[in-house]
């Protein structure tokens, strides 16, 4: 292996303290301190118009190609999506969307690269439904998900303030997540 292995995280939410972007954030920076460089995509700090594909034609918004040269680029990823109504919420299924203008690169899509999954609901026992959804992007984009991902019931009370993790049990599966997350991108890394 040669370099640093990069490990993209995307997720959050439209909301102003996003307990999904607070766990997401805490998984990416265990990943840091493992020793792979790290880029978060916050939801909510991407404005893309809904995707249309019905004339084949990309956005012309820099943003887009931007998201896109870094998605292409990494080594690994974590994602994470609250959960309303049973799914992903739709800010992130119009970003994961985007990743249909990855169909023509070499390899396309996220062709062997590991990805973590994150679903962060609001009651107790939720999350497993969108967990679910993200096991079934994940194969449909060609990722080999981490076996490690992770459910999270009522994630907003897991969560300070200021964005720390609260209970020990989640930050051990966070580490956890990571550990798998680095382990892979670096065995699958091309």
């Amino acid at each position: 292996m040669s370099g640093k292995l990069k490990i993209t995280g995307i997720g959050g939410s439209l909301e102003q303290n996003s307990s999904t972007l607070a766990i997401l954030k805490s998984a990416m920076a265990e990943i840091s301190a493992i020793g792979a460089e790290t880029v978060i995509i916050d939801i909510k700090e991407v404005s893309f118009p809904l995707c249309s594909f019905s004339k084949g034609i990309k956005p012309d918004i820099s943003a887009v190609d931007d998201m896109l040269n870094i998605i292409s680029s990494s080594d690994g990823f974590v994602f994470a999506s609250p959960e309303y109504h049973g799914t992903v919420s739709a800010a992130f299924k119009n970003v994961i969307d985007y990743f249909e203008f990855l169909s023509d690169r070499t390899p396309p899509y996220l062709t062997g690269k590991p990805v973590g999954l994150i679903a962060a609901a609001g009651a107790e026992n939720a999350g497993f439904g969108t967990l679910e959804t993200m096991i079934n992007i994940v194969h449909s984009l060609r990722g080999i998900v981490a076996p490690s991902s992770l459910a999270i019931g009522s994630a907003n009370k897991l969560v300070h303030a200021d964005g720390s993790i609260n209970e020990d049990p989640l930050k051990r599966k966070l580490k956890r997540l990571a550990e798998e997350v680095y382990f892979l991108s670096s065995k699958l890394k091309s």
